[in-house]
């Protein structure tokens, strides 16, 4: 079956009952923009959980890793995106997760890898940040009218040398597919475009020009599937 083209990912949060300035003809400007086989730059600076500058590359070392984009103030699925990344990221593999929001703070990123089981998320200024995130094709804009953030839901792997391998995209990626993934990484394996996915946070009412919150069911859904993944796991190892 193929799939619907993107995810619209809006931040809930008291903002949300403004009316939001993103009307529906616009969801698709934010469907990633895959470039498999692009140079991210590592040489782009940002600031680590204890606020000290740190190059993209340093992260690399010789090794593929798994680039995340996270918004810290996010109340719906970047949490949930990053839990499943974290419980479903193969020992000694590299998570380097990047925080969006240039105002976010290194203490309030590192909290919110602690919160989320990442090792570190990483915090920069908007130039940088935009730097890295055109680079891999991962497009966001804030939303004046209610202080969030519109952006897609996924994550890219990469190769030792920087050059984008793989892109998961939504929730329709299973831990083998991960594992899978960084093993292309670090064979230089690029892959095809993945197909893209549709799935709203919110729905949009054209009567109040509001967006509805819906993501309570599929984070109910989301978390069902992991239990039953989980239950399938200590079945096969019981067996």
């Amino acid at each position: 079956m193929k799939a619907l083209l993107f995810l619209l990912l809006l931040a809930a949060g008291p903002a949300l009952a403004a009316p939001s300035s993103i009307p529906p003809a616009e969801f698709s400007a934010f469907a990633f923009r895959q470039h498999p086989g692009a140079q991210l730059p590592l040489d782009a600076m940002l600031r680590d959980a204890d606020g000290e500058n740190v190059t993209l590359g340093s992260f690399f070392a010789g090794r593929p890793v798994v680039l995340d984009f996270e918004y810290d103030r996010c109340t719906t699925l970047c949490g949930a995106v990053l839990d499943r990344l974290s419980a479903a990221l193969p020992h000694g593999a590299r998570l380097v997760a990047i925080d969006i929001d240039p105002e976010a703070t290194s203490r309030e990123a590192a909290a919110f890898a602690r919160a989320h089981g990442a090792e570190i998320v990483l915090t920069g200024d908007e130039a940088t940040i935009r730097r890295i995130a055109d680079a891999a094709g991962f497009p966001y804009r804030r939303d004046p009218a209610t202080g969030q953030y519109a952006h897609p839901a996924g994550f890219l792997t990469a190769t030792p040398e920087g050059r984008i391998s793989r892109y998961f995209l939504g929730f329709d990626w299973r831990p083998l597919d991960l594992r899978l993934g960084l093993i292309e990484a670090a064979g230089r394996t690029i892959a095809a475009p993945a197909e893209q996915v549709l799935l709203f946070c919110y729905c949009y009412d054209p009567q109040t020009g509001h967006y509805d919150l819906a993501v309570s069911r599929l984070l109910a859904l989301v978390g069902a599937a992991t239990l039953l993944g989980l239950a399938g796991t200590v079945w096969r190892v019981a067996r």
